[in-house]
């Protein structure tokens, strides 16, 4: 596995590291025979990050990358990660957003296989580049487990 991937992986939580490993040995063996590259580029972010990403394109300039204010996305709590596209050592989900949508949509059955949801299910938003931990947790549970200092998973 890539360094980067390594890297953002092992922020999550460990409960649920095995699950995401799984996943991303599949998608990035699928991505080799396909001549791309597949990474998790993030994974847990703390409030404050979530916060700076959130106030990009609204408050702080740039272009909206979230719709998630800090504490309303699983990445704030370790069971999320964003993956990314690549080929020859370019980001194609910037550079060619169908190639890359294409294959988070292919990869989206792997992730399932290891209880993982996949954004681009979610009814609210389409975010294909990410995946998160299948909890039955909402994320008001979630906020009121980190609160009180008890486990997620």
């Amino acid at each position: 596995m890539d360094l980067r991937t390594e890297k953002n992986l092992s922020t999550l939580l460990p409960e649920v590291q095995p699950a995401f490993r799984a996943f991303m040995v599949e998608a990035q063996a699928l991505a080799a025979a396909k001549g791309y590259e597949y990474r998790a580029i993030c994974g847990t972010r703390d409030w404050d990050e979530q916060a700076r990403l959130y106030a990009q394109g609204r408050t702080t300039p740039g272009k909206i990358v979230t719709k998630a204010p800090p504490g309303s996305s699983f990445h704030n709590f370790g069971l999320a990660i964003d993956c990314g596209v690549f080929r020859g050592g370019k980001y194609l989900d910037e550079a060619e957003p169908i190639t890359a949508a294409k294959f988070h949509r292919l990869v989206a059955p792997l992730a399932k296989a290891q209880n993982l949801r996949w954004g681009g299910d979610f009814r609210s938003i389409q975010d294909d580049p990410h995946f998160e931990f299948n909890t039955p947790l909402t994320l008001v549970q979630l906020r009121d487990k980190r609160a009180k200092g008890e486990k997620y998973v």
